[in-house]
């Protein structure tokens, strides 16, 4: 129910009211974390209720564009505070009652569950919240179903106890990385946004790239990737670097949707590129017990063919439509950059050489946000303000909201697989439906992935797919690291498929362009994208897995067909057109390059010699004329 009743002094007042508990809530959350992260974490679960307290107040009580405060926002942010400060203070008595909890603990184990659903549909929407109702009805009333999906009768109170007591539920690992070490990193992220070190990557990669051939595209692809992996957000990048890129774009000739479309895949992949990855890499560390340093590194191959792809499909279209740079007096100075803010990318050396050196993600993330602070103050234009630190607090808690609630609302679906033992259940089923074969169960992996993704943060589509499908996956043979990567690359990839691709749309809004057409343009410069996911599970030397020798060899033939796609999507390469007929060829020899395996690699070469023969000769012929 709306607050209908009230006047519009009432409503400014509660305005006011709301922005004090959200302002101190948000600088109380990023002081506990960083206090934690100096001193020590205090238990798991006193940890993680304190820090769902919070942010859960912050996600309810913050102002955003578009949407009113309800009545029901205030009961359920005193809901978190009274049963964070309620678990506090009973801590010792409830991990002593073995089970047998009083009505008013159970109680509080319906409030907190309401208010974990209801927030997470006002914050990320109602797919996961839709998929936890169901895993609570099935561990509830699931003893009703025949034969092997049926279980043991669970009563309100066990059900309620076993998602809101401990740290099987709610509480569980995914919360765990959000309440320790990920905050620790939005609020780096947030540092180097608000010292002036996002500006910094965009006039960099404009400077680098925005004078040549398509410059000003790829320049977004240089500026998001650059960009992204500190904003853990597809749509933050796409609004972060679109607003340069994208009219730069459209000036030089790129078309509306075109323009959009690059900008929304670039930034997309932004989650991919090492060394922050956004948040979605903590998460699958804290999920899988991988050590965050190995994910980071089995990434980086994964991030350079997708840029790679999209770089030459951006220069094949740009010499195909004979589209030139931006001109030298549009864009910044590359020496003035450097001058002014090139030190900012120290304290991103410094967070890779500290994982290097085997530091846990929690000091890491520590160290980057020490790091960033110390060297703002070395420029007049990068140094922090008192008003822009706490701006920095502010904006990394309200970073935080989704990821949080989306990890608080997976914690039901892990907590119904554990209490009613779904999971086992559940990979029987998808193995079953593969008929035992991997590439089915991939197929219909992705499918899922690109479904349940529609419109969700990355954490949360890879929450779901990591507790519904991952084990299914391992259990066909496919390794804990590949099967986590390829289901974390597709729930980052739902992002720009349509109907419901969140970085597109967002793009298509700035470039004033069709959002269907977007999305469709999207997908045909990602393409390469959905591909890759399966080269590293057939081939793990692209996660960095193996002898020197075969990774280098994997990456020479991956980049051979990236190139040879992009030819094929584009139907141009070196200086002219591709026939049809070598546009099929040149994409078979792509397919048969970027599969892993000699053999597979020998025929790619042998049909992309054909194709290319007929560009090779054409160019010859263009020389000789031009010495003639």
């Amino acid at each position: 129910m709306e607050n209908m009743m009230l006047g519009n002094k009432d409503r400014k007042l509660l305005d006011k009211i709301a922005y004090v508990i959200v302002f101190v809530c948000s600088l109380t959350a990023c002081i506990y974390h960083l206090g934690t992260g100096i001193f020590g974490l205090l238990t798991a679960f006193k940890q993680r209720a304190i820090h769902l307290a919070l942010i859960g107040t912050v996600a309810l009580l913050m102002a955003k564009e578009g949407r009113k405060r309800l009545i029901f926002d205030w009961l359920c942010s005193a809901g978190f505070i009274t049963v964070a400060i309620f678990f506090y203070i009973n801590y010792q008595t409830l991990m002593t009652r073995a089970g047998q909890f009083t009505d008013l603990e159970v109680a509080m184990c319906a409030v907190l569950t309401v208010c974990v659903l209801y927030t997470t549909q006002r914050t990320v929407g109602w797919p996961i919240v839709i998929i936890a109702l169901v895993a609570l009805a099935y561990a509830k009333w699931g003893h009703l179903l025949p034969g092997a999906l049926g279980h043991k009768v669970f009563t309100w109170k066990r059900l309620l106890t076993h998602m809101c007591i401990g740290t099987e539920g709610i509480f569980g690992s995914p919360i765990g990385a959000t309440a320790t070490f990920v905050v620790l990193f939005v609020i780096m992220a947030s540092f180097l946004d608000v010292s002036g070190a996002g500006i910094f990557f965009i006039n960099s990669a404009l400077a680098l790239t925005g004078s040549r051939r398509g410059g000003p595209a790829k320049a977004a692809i240089v500026a998001s990737g650059l960009f992204g992996t500190i904003s853990g957000s597809s749509v933050a990048n796409v609004v972060g670097t679109g607003t340069f890129t994208i009219p730069l774009m459209k000036r030089t000739g790129f078309e509306p949707e075109v323009s959009g479309a690059v900008e929304a895949v670039a930034s997309t992949g932004g989650q991919l590129m090492p060394p922050i990855m956004g948040a979605g890499a903590f998460v699958m560390s804290e999920v899988t017990g991988i050590k965050y340093f190995t994910i980071m590194k089995s990434a980086i191959i994964p991030a350079l063919l997708f840029y790679g792809a999209l770089y030459f499909s951006i220069d094949l279209y740009s010499a195909r439509r004979g589209l030139k740079g931006a001109k030298k007096e549009e864009l910044p100075s590359l020496k003035q950059e450097f001058k002014e803010r090139g030190h900012m990318i120290v304290p991103l050396v410094l967070l890779v050489a500290v994982l290097m050196m085997g530091y846990s993600a929690l000091r890491c993330g520590l160290i980057g946000c020490i790091a960033v602070f110390v060297f703002s103050l070395l420029r007049k234009n990068t140094r922090m303000s008192f008003k822009q630190v706490i701006k920095a607090f502010l904006d990394s808690a309200k970073g935080m909201t989704t990821i949080t609630m989306a990890c608080a609302c997976a914690g039901f679906i892990m907590g119904t697989m554990t209490l009613t033992g779904l999971g086992v259940k559940f990979s029987a089923v998808i193995i079953s439906m593969a008929n035992g074969r991997t590439i089915i169960a991939l197929l219909l992996t992705m499918v899922a992935a690109l479904i349940l993704g529609m419109g969700l943060p990355t954490v949360a589509s890879y929450l779901m797919l990591s507790i519904l499908i991952a084990p299914a996956l391992i259990d066909l043979g496919i390794s804990l690291l590949a099967t986590h990567m390829f289901i974390f690359y597709f729930g980052l990839l739902s992002s720009i498929t349509p109907p419901v691709a969140v970085a597109s749309f967002a793009a298509a809004g700035i470039a004033k362009a069709p959002m269907g057409k977007t999305g469709l343009e999207a997908v045909k410069l990602g393409i390469t994208a959905f591909i890759v996911p399966y080269m590293f599970v057939y081939g793990e030397e692209i996660l960095l897995i193996g002898s020197i020798g075969n990774i280098l060899i994997a990456l020479v033939s991956a980049g051979l067909g990236i190139y040879l796609l992009a030819c094929s999507m584009q139907g141009w390469c070196m200086k002219s057109a591709v026939a049809p007929v070598m546009r099929g060829i040149a994409f078979a020899a792509a397919i048969c390059m970027i599969v892993p395996g000699l053999l597979t690699d020998a025929v790619g070469l042998a049909l992309g010699a054909v194709a290319l023969f007929p560009q090779i000769m054409d160019l010859i012929k263009r020389k000789k004329t031009a010495s003639v």
